[in-house]
């Protein structure tokens, strides 16, 4: 009876999840930015889940792909993804809507490509403590104040020449 319980209980979870991911992606999809920030159709950051790096951000946040982002860009691009994630509606994101969206977007990242399941899985636990990096009151949900919190100190931080944008001369030495 227990493990007829426990496998009920693992394919809920699994489920749960899928819905996740998939209303997410309906969100992402029917979410356009605002119209001074939308990029052309074949736009949007080339490299959605991005990674580390400065390369990494640009192709992250840069929506239009000129090669730099704005900080209108980039809080546009956070805004919809925090958005996107927020599946209940309550205006803050648990671990596993935070997750599930970065998931969604390192899938659409990989898109047709082979995967290296020791390299996702790595990238998805990264995704658990950045969440509870994040989460700074520690209560299991990231708000919209703690999300543009480390939005402002992550764009300062890469911003190194303080122009107010970013693009490939910031990872120059002055």
């Amino acid at each position: 009876m227990n493990n007829q319980k426990a496998s009920h209980s693992t394919r809920a979870g699994r489920l749960a999840m899928a819905t996740i991911v998939a209303a997410m992606m309906t969100a992402c999809a029917s979410t356009p930015p605002p119209a001074a920030d939308q990029p052309k159709a074949a736009e949007g950051p080339a490299a959605p889940a991005g990674g580390h790096g400065l390369s990494a951000f640009i192709g992250g946040f840069d929506a239009n792909r000129d090669g730099v982002v704005t900080r209108a860009e980039y809080d546009t691009v956070r805004k919809q993804r925090f958005t996107a994630a927020d599946t209940n509606g309550d205006g803050s994101l648990s671990e596993a809507e935070y997750v599930a969206e970065f998931e969604g977007r390192l899938k659409q990242q990989s898109a047709g490509r082979p995967q290296n399941d020791s390299s996702y899985a790595a990238s998805i636990k990264q995704a658990h403590v950045r969440f509870n990096i994040l989460d700074t009151d520690r209560n299991g949900k990231l708000t919209i104040e703690e999300e543009n919190a480390i939005a402002e100190k992550t764009f300062k931080r890469t911003d190194t020449n303080g122009d107010g944008k970013i693009d490939k001369t910031d990872g120059e030495k002055s």
